[in-house]
């Protein structure tokens, strides 16, 4: 079973056919699909046969029924669709009305700004998701309380009558007989203190009580039971009304993990972005000290200087690291997925595992014979288990046991949402298991949050459960943990199975670093610092440059340049135009044009089209990264 991203459904709706053409060009993307009608009633017709949208665009002007009234019926149709209404005339009126009927934004035809067109369609698309994503979650809870109130309500009670003072029982109605599976006779006699065991718990409400009760198979229920005590003459009674509530303690505990899947996915998610927006920052700020660092590291001749900007470079590593780490806990860092046997690359780090947990650390693994393969970075798959095995270790100072695990799981909707808060289907599940120390609950709640550790200070960032939730969660899985204090610490990872041919990935030979021949590179960068450095690195090292501050000015530079161009270098996030909506402009006046995209963060995805002509490169970079990737480039044929 493959399990893949849905497809984007887009609806457009407009009375002139090269409109409607040229949306669909601008928005056109190999995960999307086009309605496209010319009239409010066509769109109608198409929304009701074709199923749920995700976004509309919509001509405000449309003949017979309005693009206004248009909006407002097919916002009834599909409640979580957004709607962006067209209009050839930009007003306040033509604002407060794109309100009125809930529009999630309105644009003025002829569209000039198609980079915001975009991104808004993107942004609508997913306010969609989201919506209809927590309207899912709502519905599954509002079923779940309706389940616990069914059960509560329709469960019928056991009536138990028995001596007040021995407690032998002397009668009990049919309910108790069906429920504790014993005869009215067999109930004769019988202690009352047998039907449970010693696990009580008192309620609020006079004689109300919870308790674990044992039918006559030894099987065990949960009891609500209420305790009566009542006279016949001078004889002491009492009368136990017993309801099974197994079902709705169930129900209950299954509400509670939803509500705190809830809270706890919304949480990460905004965590999750600030995150992202700081390391996207921090990595244009460290590709400063890096290539500063580096011509220093060429000029200078004294020992101790070299050795201080050898110091600063070591420092700067580690922090690139840190952001690339927070970089895959927000889920914008640009993996490479494969088709992988998660038994092969256990298998693989073995070795690396036994030396790390030492000696005292029995390591056992069980991989099924038969594991189902992944789509998940093999490198990304490797830090996850050895980021869980150091954690294991850790929790185990005076030795213990280590158990690595992988199982194929075929889950159906109950059991997905229980398990792993995923849908149902076919998943790779991926085992750590430890005898240590175990965690408290709310040491629990937290673990994936980061620069949260319970080690001492110098001794862990707080990022390696992060990471481990930002990698899977980037390959379409989820993460679960479940712990006791004194009883040690099991992480399941569920991944979805792949049935794809195994993929090769034959790593990237190492070359020297070769100065330029004359080309000229195009360099398009909105930070003025960066941009900077770049154009230092690339005239210091035998290129000629030409820079934009941005796409719209590099697209003006370069249709003035009177030369040739070789390269593009560019941003892929800048103000006025996208790095790949700029290399695209480009690519139609010099189609032979290399292009080499640079990101605090790979956000967007590398247009595909143009094959090995494109690349990408990580900030911050070195200058010997950034020239072997030129050069690499550069010598395509």
């Amino acid at each position: 079973m493959k399990v893949g991203s849905p497809m984007q459904r887009l609806l457009i709706v407009d009375d002139e056919a090269y409109i409607l053409s040229i949306l669909r060009e601008t928005l056109v993307a190999p995960d999307r699909e086009f309605l496209l009608a010319m009239t409010g009633e066509e769109a109608l017709r198409v929304a009701n046969e074709r199923g749920p949208l995700d976004v509309a665009l919509i001509d405000k002007n449309l003949p017979g029924l309005s693009g206004i009234a248009t909006t407002r019926l097919l916002k009834r149709m599909h409640p979580d669709m957004e709607v962006i209404l067209l209009t050839g005339f930009a007003s306040l009126d033509s604002a407060i009305e794109a309100i009125k009927v809930g529009a999630f934004d309105y644009f003025t035809k002829p569209i000039e700004d198609v980079s915001a067109l975009r991104l808004k369609v993107q942004n609508a698309i997913e306010k969609t998701r989201l919506r209809r994503e927590q309207r899912r979650l709502l519905a599954e809870l509002r079923e779940s309380e309706q389940r616990y109130r069914s059960v509560f309500e329709a469960g019928s009670d056991g009536l138990v009558i028995c001596d007040g003072q021995t407690g032998l029982v002397e009668a009990a109605n049919p309910a108790a007989q069906a429920l504790y599976g014993y005869t009215a006779e067999e109930f004769q006699g019988l202690d009352a203190g047998e039907l449970r065991t010693d696990d009580v718990v008192t309620l609020p409400g006079e004689g109300l009580r919870q308790e674990t009760h044992r039918r006559k198979n030894s099987s065990a229920f949960q009891a609500e039971v209420v305790e009566s005590r009542f006279s016949i003459g001078e004889r002491a009674m009492r009368i136990l009304a017993v309801r099974d509530i197994s079902e709705r303690v169930r129900a209950e505990q299954e509400r509670r993990e939803l509500e705190e899947s809830l809270r706890h996915a919304q949480k990460m998610e905004a965590v999750g972005r600030l995150a992202g927006g700081i390391a996207h920052d921090f990595n244009n700020i460290l590709t400063v000290i890096v290539t500063c660092a580096d011509f220093l590291r060429m000029e200078v001749q004294e020992e101790k200087q070299q050795k201080d900007l050898d110091a600063i470079l070591n420092a700067a590593d580690r922090a690139a690291a840190l952001t690339r780490q927070l970089l895959t806990f927000s889920r914008r860092q640009h993996p490479r997925h494969e088709v992988v046997s998660v038994n092969h690359v256990v298998k693989e780090m073995e070795d690396l595992f036994r030396r790390t947990i030492g000696e005292n650390i029995d390591l056992v693994t069980s991989l099924t014979a038969d594991a189902w393969q992944a789509q998940v970075d093999s490198d990304q798959l490797g830090q996850v288990l050895l980021n869980l095995v150091v954690n294991a270790r850790d929790a185990m100072p005076q030795g213990g046991k280590l158990i690595i695990e992988t199982k194929n799981l075929a889950l159906d909707a109950a059991q997905a949402r229980r398990q792993a808060n995923l849908g149902p289907g076919e998943y790779i599940c991926l085992s750590v298991t430890d005898t240590g120390v175990g965690m408290r609950r709310e040491v629990m709640e937290r673990i994936f949050e980061p620069f949260f550790t319970t080690k001492e200070q110098g001794k862990g960032t707080g990022l390696g459960l992060a990471t481990v939730y930002g990698i899977v969660q980037q390959a379409r899985g989820s993460v679960r943990v479940y712990s006791e204090p004194g009883f040690g610490t099991t992480f399941r990872i569920y991944l979805p199975r792949n049935e794809s041919a195994v993929v090769k990935v034959t790593p990237p030979r190492a070359v020297l670093p070769p100065r330029g021949r004359g080309e000229t590179i195009l360099v398009a960068e909105d930070e003025d610092t960066v941009r900077s450095h770049i154009r230092r690195i690339l005239s210091h090292n035998g290129y000629n440059v030409v820079e934009g501050r941005h796409g719209e000015e590099a697209l003006a530079v370069a249709r003035a340049h009177g030369g040739a161009i070789d390269l593009l270098l560019t941003d892929m996030v800048m103000p006025k135009m996208l790095g790949s909506d700029l290399a695209a402009a480009l690519l139609q006046d010099r189609p032979s044009l290399r292009v080499m995209f640079m990101s605090g963060y790979s956000e967007y995805a590398i247009p595909e089209a143009q094959g090995e002509a494109m690349s990408f490169i990580q900030k911050p970079f070195t200058e010997r990264q950034l020239l072997l990737q030129l050069r690499e480039l550069l010598d395509l044929r």
